[in-house]
């Protein structure tokens, strides 16, 4: 019975704690999109200092007397005193870290002669924060003294999508107001935007104004747009919000667009910016106003990359920088090593990067029609576009290299590729012979020593339209003895049509039966 008895009380404590728990509903933080992460409650972001800290009621002090042996920690009281034992009260609340250690000090000395002391903060205070206006959850926030105003808007759930972030107000017990720049402080790192809270403080964060209250920098800056005024920015701050100027900025000057007093026609204001940027002479500053739009040119052409590619058979393929109007295409070579011996200096070929890029219209309208639709001359001009490779520059680099023609030696421009492509050793012959396919390439040879090769004219060949098509340039020839043949030519024979005699037979007979007729009605008419 003295087992159940102790036993008893305890199972019901258990299932009572229980009952209770499950009745006590724990609120869920609410989720929140956060502009940055929050630091860690009482996590500080350096050493404090003496001269900025502000004692409040809450801090907590360790007092050492070391003659003494004696160690004090100590809370200062909500009426901002903090009880010294054997010592008194002193009131601190208000005061500097610095000057709150100077009058406990003094206060010490008085009743205790040459001791040593050392006072210290241990312990920062928590207070409570009225946050209002444009953020996600208003209310009041219980938060450390080494709070800044950015943390205690992310504990409100940060800004709403119509917040200002550059027009923050605080509100002080003694009556201040205080300007609060979050978005310079995020842009910039400038703390002085984001300064810590006090106890007692209210945060007002405003709407913002989208149209009448912005201005704008474009050009040569990292970061160009819009941005939210705040009465007093200069010039200096709308670059810094930017993140400064580009390497490429025109410092001459800068182009201010304002509205004139009647707030509809516009000026143009010349902003010198050497002296500003360069020299730091923030009395040079300008001030600017609502609606402003900053202009900063770029210096035409600054640090253009004047560079060409060559690829394939040279000794250092890759890309060179070259002089622009004065580079020729030798001096490529000679930079690049030379050739190798696998180069095909037939096949080489230089493409002119910008005009591969321009558009030619016809040749793209001609590409939507069916060839039925087009007339003679634009079926014309479309066979010999599409057989053209865009921006290849006439070079023959066997003229220049072998036969010391200087007349082939083209002069480079910015962004002109050069390819060498190893020897093909190949001529294929394709269409209607015995066995088409590559034929190993002989220099020297005519055209029938290929088709010999492919085991001749098949029976249905069209030996009279037989053309040569250039490898390098896709050009169709009708070939002789003595057109040269180059490695990857192609030499095509065509299939003859099927006839059909009898019905040929058949329509030259009721041609000449319709012939018969008109003849005899024609003599009948005359006799």
């Amino acid at each position: 019975m003295k087992k159940v008895f102790f036993i008893l009380p305890a199972v019901l404590f258990i299932l009572l704690t229980q009952v209770q728990g499950e009745q006590i509903e724990i609120p869920k933080e609410k989720e929140t999109t956060r502009l940055y992460p929050v630091s860690e409650e009482q996590t500080l972001e350096k050493t404090i200092d003496p001269n900025e800290y502000i004692i409040g009621p809450g801090d907590l002090l360790t007092i050492n007397l070391w003659d003494q042996y004696t160690t004090h920690t100590l809370s200062v009281t909500p009426e901002g005193n903090i009880l010294i034992p054997e010592v008194g009260s002193v009131f601190v609340s208000g005061m500097s870290l610095k000057e709150a250690k100077k009058v406990i000090n003094d206060k010490i000395l008085k009743k205790y002669k040459d001791i040593d002391l050392l006072v210290t903060l241990v312990g920062l205070r928590r207070f409570k924060v009225l946050v209002a206006g444009a953020v996600k959850v208003p209310g009041i926030y219980s938060v450390f003294a080494n709070a800044r105003i950015s943390e205690i808007i992310e504990k409100a759930g940060g800004f709403k999508d119509v917040a200002s972030q550059r027009n923050i107000v605080i509100k002080r017990t003694d009556g201040k107001e205080i300007k609060v720049d979050i978005l310079k402080f995020l842009l910039a790192g400038d703390k002085t935007k984001n300064p810590y809270a006090l106890d007692g403080d209210v945060v007002y964060v405003p709407v913002r104004e989208e149209k009448i209250s912005t201005y704008g920098i474009y050009g040569a800056v990292k970061a160009p747009g819009e941005f939210e005024y705040v009465e007093g920015d200069s010039l200096l701050d709308l670059i810094t919000m930017a993140f400064g100027l580009t390497m490429d900025a025109n410092l001459a000057q800068a182009e201010i667009v304002r509205f004139r007093p009647d707030k509809k026609t516009t000026q143009s204001l010349s902003i010198p910016l050497k002296e500003l940027i360069l020299d730091g002479k923030r009395e040079k500053n300008v001030g600017l106003l609502p609606d402003d739009r900053v202009f900063i040119r770029s210096i035409p052409e600054f640090h253009q990359k004047k560079q060409v590619l060559i690829s394939g058979e040279v000794l250092y393929p890759g890309v060179y920088a070259i002089e622009e109007d004065k580079t020729k295409l030798t001096d490529l070579i000679r930079m690049a090593g030379g050739f190798t011996k696998k180069a095909s200096l037939p096949e080489a070929e230089m493409i002119r990067g910008k005009a591969a890029d321009v558009i030619d219209l016809e040749f793209e309208r001609l590409k939507k029609m069916e060839v039925s639709d087009m007339s003679k001359t634009e079926y014309e001009y479309f066979k010999t576009k599409a057989r053209e490779k865009p921006g290849r520059v006439a070079c023959d680099f066997e003229r220049l290299f072998e036969q010391k023609d200087l007349s082939q030696d083209v002069i480079l421009k910015n962004g002109d590729i050069i390819n060498i492509p190893p020897i093909s050793l190949v001529v294929k012959v394709s269409g209607n012979v015995i066995n088409p396919g590559l034929i190993e390439y002989k220099p020297g040879e005519d055209y029938m020593y290929y088709i010999k090769k492919a085991g001749g004219f098949s029976w249905r060949a069209k030996k009279g339209k037989v053309r040569i098509i250039k490898g390098l340039t896709g050009e169709w020839i009708k070939p002789n003895k003595s057109i040269k043949i180059d490695p990857s030519d192609i030499i095509w024979i065509p299939e003859k049509p099927d006839r059909d005699y009898w019905g040929f037979f058949k329509e030259t007979m009721i041609i000449l039966g319709n012939l018969a007729t008109v003849y005899l009605v024609i003599k009948t008419a005359t006799e």
